[in-house]
């Protein structure tokens, strides 16, 4: 049985996430895939929500979650680079779209219009954040 939330971390996906960066062994890019489709399958969709978290800590434009509190989110965001920083912002534009190109879009609009809408409002919050410090 796998954990889903609306947090940032409140999956499977983000916890794996977590581990790997608090241990020094996370590459974006073992858990990021890059499709030519632009279709996001949920585990990417959840891996952008959550690395877009650690970058907005690391740039000051969100305060650390309890989840991060092991975690050097500014040095992490300084091994990311300029390609896999920008992989994270297209990924989680798309991840919240709409179905054509976000399985967890899809996931989220089958509980309702409430739960989509309270679902994508922190996301896209962040992602204004994110573009603002580049």
């Amino acid at each position: 049985m796998g954990t889903w939330g609306s947090g940032p971390f409140d999956n499977d996906v983000a916890g794996d996430l977590l581990s790997a960066v608090q241990a020094g062994d996370y590459d974006i890019d073992d858990y990021a895939r890059h499709p030519d489709d632009g279709y996001l399958d949920a585990d990417d969709a959840q891996t952008a929500i959550a690395v877009a978290e650690i970058l907005a800590v690391a740039h000051g434009v969100a305060p650390a979650p309890v989840q991060l509190a092991e975690i050097d989110a500014a040095g992490y965001a300084g091994t990311l680079s300029p390609e896999q920083k920008a992989w994270v912002l297209t990924a989680l534009e798309r991840a919240v779209a709409d179905s054509d190109t976000s399985e967890l879009y899809e996931l989220w609009e089958e509980n309702g219009p409430e739960d989509l809408a309270a679902w994508r409002a922190p996301i896209l919050g962040r992602l204004a954040s994110l573009k603002t410090v580049g």
